[in-house]
């Protein structure tokens, strides 16, 4: 029996949320693939609202699997290559395009009640029936 897999990102802009997507991976999917999909959606959305909103200089991508964010820094062959290609195009497309924003990516401790992570987490639960 497969379990079905979900991803999702969430973002914050002055404490508000301001955009949030999920993602069905369906049932051939693991957990992993669903870290790095959602680290993908993070980036995808996090450029799409930086270039909507100019006076941004800072953008924070967190995530719970360490796994996942090392991954993101290794361009060898892994599993779920494609989402790890896909967030370093955006993320160095956006700095290409505007070298005084800075991003930054790191680990936050998972089930401990941070706000985003619990978001997100409830987002990707949701997001298992969607595929």
């Amino acid at each position: 029996m497969f379990t079905r897999a979900g991803a999702a990102a969430v973002g914050y802009h002055k404490r508000s949320e301001v955009f949030h997507h999920r993602l069905g991976l369906g049932g051939q999917a693991e957990s992993f693939d669903g870290e790095m999909a959602g680290l993908m959606i993070a980036a995808k959305k996090a450029v799409e609202y930086t270039n909507a909103h100019p006076q941004i200089n800072r953008i924070y991508i967190f995530a719970d699997c360490t796994a996942a964010i090392a991954a993101i820094h290794e361009p060898k062959p892994r599993a779920a290559q494609r989402y790890a290609a896909i967030f370093r195009e955006k993320i160095l497309d956006l700095l290409d395009h505007h070298p005084n924003i800075k991003v930054e990516l790191s680990w936050c401790p998972s089930h401990c009640g941070i706000k985003g992570n619990e978001r997100s987490d409830e987002l990707a639960k949701q997001a298992t029936n969607l595929a």
